[in-house]
């Protein structure tokens, strides 16, 4: 290589370097320290308040009052045939129902049935003998039982298996057996000697044998009847109250023609019976209210029909009534009607108000059992 060559080279090199020397390159900033990447911060989504539904009320029954009776309605109905006997238990939650009815071949068959304070079905026992059930238990257990030969009175436990729970043989016919509205006794009578005789429970021992009434009659009952403090005697056309605890007979009623239907009421100062009466020279079906103790006649209840079935309320200030196809609700201390409840197709046999008040049940020869109540 010449010298004018490598002279030459030297500063082409020195041009190159001041060129690139001069150009403006882009700065380049290093990345920053990593930091942790943060947590963020999560908010619980609360959910809105409920706001709670507004409940429906439950309509609730109403004690029956001579107020409020007209109010009565039907609120439930239920097949019943050929009842004899209706019977709120205590507490007012079971109904019991005596029935007559016949078999295929023609036998009486007796049967008792416990409904629910709603009419459903909660035991039904068909007496498998022959024999005759006479009546509920005021605690809705026991049915008392005659038996066909009336020898025998047996107590059956419908709410244990139908045990025969007490059962007596007296060496006497059996004319009739009814229990205590307490629940603490039964009475039985002695078709042959006129006389009864009351038994404790739940042992079926006797404690008092009472007699004492009168009559030509040759059909007599005796029992109790809405008070457990008495029996009420009745042969026909009369009537006659006898107290347990002294044996005393009370007053006499006597009436026109025969006693259709009787009851004590709870606190045993007013009878009601049902008969006709002569009216301006008229003979009318009435019921008439007496003062049980002095045998006074406190009222005279003017009917459409005979009275078949009798009930007291609870207080003993209303009486329930039926009277041809209808219920009757009458005030007893004035002796005024406050109520007609229609819902049967034919003849009422039979009322009965629950021990809280709140129900009437009444059943007919329409085999219709019907529950009356006033809702608020």
């Amino acid at each position: 290589m010449t010298r004018k060559l490598a002279v030459r080279i030297m500063f082409l090199s020195l041009i190159m370097t001041l060129a690139l020397a001069s150009c403006n390159l882009p700065t380049i900033t290093p990345p920053p320290a990593y930091a942790p990447t943060d947590v963020p911060t999560i908010t619980a989504v609360v959910p809105p308040t409920a706001i709670p539904a507004t409940a429906t009320p439950v309509p609730q029954a109403l004690v029956i009052s001579g107020t409020n009776a007209i109010h009565l309605s039907a609120v439930n109905k239920a097949p019943a045939t050929n009842v004899q006997s209706l019977t709120w238990s205590s507490d007012s939650s079971t109904l019991g129902l005596v029935s007559q009815n016949q078999d295929a071949n023609g036998n009486s068959i007796f049967s008792a049935t416990l409904l629910d304070a709603k009419l459903a079905v909660k035991t039904v026992w068909a007496e498998p003998n022959g024999g005759h059930i006479t009546q509920i238990s005021p605690d809705g257990r026991l049915a008392a039982v005659i038996s066909s030969d009336l020898k025998t009175l047996n107590l059956i436990d419908l709410g244990d298996g139908n045990k025969d729970v007490v059962s007596i043989s007296p060496q006497y016919s059996i004319g009739g057996a009814t229990f205590a509205p307490d629940g603490k006794s039964f009475a039985f009578t002695n078709y042959e000697a006129m006389s009864v005789s009351v038994n404790s429970l739940p042992s079926g021992s006797e404690t008092k044998v009472l007699s004492g009434f009168t009559t030509a009659a040759p059909v007599f009952e005796v029992g109790f009847a809405g008070n457990s403090s008495d029996l009420v005697w009745k042969a026909r056309a009369t009537i006659q109250l006898q107290n347990i605890a002294s044996g005393t007979l009370g007053a006499t009623f006597n009436h026109e023609d025969f006693v259709s239907a009787y009851r004590l009421s709870p606190d045993g100062k007013v009878l009601a019976s049902a008969s006709l009466k002569t009216i301006n020279g008229n003979p009318q079906s009435v019921v008439q209210l007496w003062d049980a103790a002095l045998g006074t006649e406190l009222h005279v209840l003017v009917l459409p029909q005979s009275a078949l079935g009798l009930s007291f309320s609870p207080d003993g200030t209303l009486l329930a009534v039926a009277t041809g196809n209808d219920v009757q609700i009458w005030d007893v201390a004035s002796g005024t009607q406050v109520a007609t409840l229609s819902g049967h197709s034919a003849p009422v046999n039979l009322v009965a108000f629950s021990a809280d008040g709140k129900s009437l049940a009444s059943c007919g020869q329409d085999n219709q059992l019907i529950l009356w109540q006033v809702y608020q």
